[in-house]
């Protein structure tokens, strides 16, 4: 329950500096749960048209418990899909969210290797979502860390397919 939440999170302040609850995406009692306690909200959304539709809707609710502003993630962001015009862009995500971006993780098969290792991601030093992720948490302790673009991070095929429409050179 909400006041449930409340206490434990009051019991675990003296003794931690960040506590993170995660909420599975929904309007249901769990996400008001999950927001009871919350100093700030953060809101991680994949750049699908769907997703970013409940993310609307959150950041809706989030603002009605005066909880906000809340903040945003883009998650699994697949450059090659964006350069296609197949996938939303960081960009149009925002357009639609308004509000303030403090991330943007791009697909990387690593998240699912250090998962199934069991080993975080965030440590991989090879992984781009592990950097991405360290970058996030930087931000969130107030520092000012430029975003990546991962628009170069585009597969071959999606270089090609922009030069043949003719807003780009393959080099």
């Amino acid at each position: 329950r909400p006041d449930d939440l409340k206490k434990l999170c009051e019991d675990l302040r003296p003794d931690h500096d960040y506590i993170l609850i995660d909420s599975a995406a929904g309007i249901e009692e769990g996400f008001r749960t999950a927001i009871a306690p919350a100093d700030e909200v953060v809101i991680v959304t994949n750049p699908e048209v769907s997703a970013v539709r409940d993310a609307d809707r959150i950041v809706g609710l989030v603002e009605a418990a005066e909880k906000g502003p809340a903040r945003l993630i883009v998650n699994r962001l697949k450059p090659d899909l964006v350069l296609r015009g197949d996938a939303l862009d960081t960009s149009d995500v925002l357009d639609i969210l308004a509000i303030e971006l403090i991330g943007i993780v791009p697909e990387d098969e690593s998240v699912l290797i250090s998962t199934n290792r069991g080993t975080p991601a965030a440590l991989d030093d090879k992984s781009r979502a592990g950097k991405s992720f360290r970058n996030i948490a930087r931000r969130l302790t107030g520092e000012d860390v430029p975003f990546e673009s991962f628009r170069d991070e585009a597969n071959v095929f999606g270089r090609f397919a922009k030069f043949l429409r003719g807003d780009g050179r393959t080099s």
